[in-house]
């Protein structure tokens, strides 16, 4: 154990030791101030990481009993009843799915022989494949596909300075690409399945996946170029011939024709976009349980598109019971009162909707600051959001619409389980993140402000 881990180990138990003899207050009990303390010491064990997220996350479920943070080991356990952790599981199997095929390479190498002339060019290629398949399974296994991707396209580099620069671009590029992608779909994120719960059920509305998609693709759409020309313009990559990029084309091996297994993948994926699709008008269809049957559509033996084992294999526990404890610990705060504080504290209103909006948005980036688990973040912001929408006589909708957006795009620090992976490469700098993607997040917060507004008349 590094001195780093050590010390956030030891600083956690510190808090988890000192909360018990705080005494709770008028406006907030002791279990709610608990929690308080128990999310901060998650966060810390999280960013110094003594453990795998998969013990971490162990570890606290089973601490949230004994310390009197949730009444029982159930209450302790409602995050793995959310069905989004079931949805979680099934988006990686759509994604071994097309890893263990050369699909998602097809996709790269159609836009990369259309657009691959230079470094830059390039690298909006990656970022808008990244992109698109982000729209249709969760963002961090598409953001591990494209690192990998990204990292083999790095080995066209002899000089190791050009490699560390351009690696230092891409690494950044791969997980803000994928995370804009995932604004464009309600199933591309389980933040945005959570915001959706939770609109449903506080208020008893729900936003339609065609209107999602009406509303999160434009936005994805101007984002994108934006946040490549932002991280262009801060870390420059080395430059790339084009006789580079043909040797990296035919090193990826696909072959020429697609397979019987490839077309099979594209049909069962097709079926499963007209459900997503269908369930805006047909009520009965529940896009979770749509992806759940595609996944298991994929391992039908008889169709030779995934393996039962190679699906199990590409599970990502860790993130898996990341999600439960976050989901456990974002219910506590709600049922503590955490969430109930929240909505006495935040000031009253009254303001037009795109500076609600902006005001909503910066606030939800600030907090992602102090909590950089998104997901945790949405469950104990949703009940103070809703009221402070209400309030003022604006769409629920629109806020936790705005809301999921934020939480998709929480790339301002790489402390989110998405750029986590590419930031463990040791390509770039907490600080070379921020620098890029704080002008990324401005304009997000522009964007959010005028379109959302537009948008409430037109689909929301």
């Amino acid at each position: 154990m590094t001195k780093k881990q050590l010390t956030g180990a030891l600083l956690a138990a510190l808090i988890l030791i000192v909360m018990m003899f705080i005494p709770g207050t008028e406006n907030l009990s002791s279990a709610g101030i608990k929690t308080i303390c128990m999310l901060i010491a998650f966060l810390i064990m999280l960013i110094t990481a003594p453990f795998r997220f998969f013990h971490t996350g162990l570890i606290f479920i089973a601490l949230m009993p004994v310390l009197g943070v949730a009444p029982t080991l159930s209450d302790a356990l409602t995050g793995i009843s959310n069905p989004v952790i079931l949805f979680v599981i099934a988006s990686f199997g759509i994604t071994a799915a097309f890893t263990s095929l050369p699909l998602a390479k097809r996709i790269l190498v159609a836009i990369l022989r259309r657009f691959g002339k230079n470094v830059r060019q390039i690298t909006l290629a990656i970022m808008a494949c990244a992109a698109l398949v982000s729209g249709i399974v969760l963002s961090v296994p598409t953001c591990a596909v494209f690192m990998a991707i990204g990292l083999s396209f790095l080995e066209l580099y002899d000089d190791p300075e050009d490699k560390k620069r351009t690696g230092r671009a891409l690494m950044i590029a791969i997980p803000v690409a994928t995370m804009i992608g995932a604004i464009m779909t309600p199933i591309a994120s389980a933040i945005s399945l959570i915001a959706l719960s939770k609109l449903e059920e506080f208020t008893g509305v729900t936003i339609p996946f065609i209107k999602w998609m009406a509303v999160g693709v434009p936005i994805a759409v101007v984002t994108l170029p934006v946040a490549w020309l932002t991280i262009l313009k801060v870390h420059k990559p080395a430059e790339v011939s084009e006789d580079m990029v043909k040797k990296f084309i035919s090193n990826l091996g696909i072959p020429e024709k697609l397979t019987k297994p490839e077309i099979n993948v594209l049909i069962i994926t097709g079926v499963m976009m007209a459900l997503w699709i269908a369930s805006s008008w047909v009520k009965s269809i529940n896009i979770m349980v749509v992806a759940v049957l595609g996944a298991c559509t994929y391992c039908i033996p008889q169709l030779k598109t995934l393996k039962f084992e190679t699906f199990a294999e590409n599970i990502g526990w860790d993130s898996i019971f990341l999600a439960v404890s976050v989901f456990s610990l974002g219910d506590l705060m709600v049922k503590n009162g955490v969430s109930d504080y929240l909505v006495s504290i935040l000031p009253v209103l009254n303001v037009s909707t795109p500076v609600l909006i902006a005001f909503v948005a910066l606030l939800f980036f600030a907090l992602l600051i102090i909590i950089p688990i998104a997901p945790s973040l949405v469950i104990i912001m949703a009940p103070p959001l809703i009221a402070l929408a209400v309030s003022t006589g604006t769409s629920p909708a629109l806020i936790m619409f705005a809301a999921a957006i934020c939480g998709c795009c929480c790339f301002l620090l790489p402390l989110d389980t998405v750029p986590l992976l590419t930031y463990s490469k040791g390509y770039y700098t907490i600080k070379d993140m921020f620098v890029s993607s704080l002008p990324i997040q401005i304009f997000i917060v522009i964007v959010l402000s005028v379109w959302l507004t537009v948008a409430n008349g037109m689909f929301l």
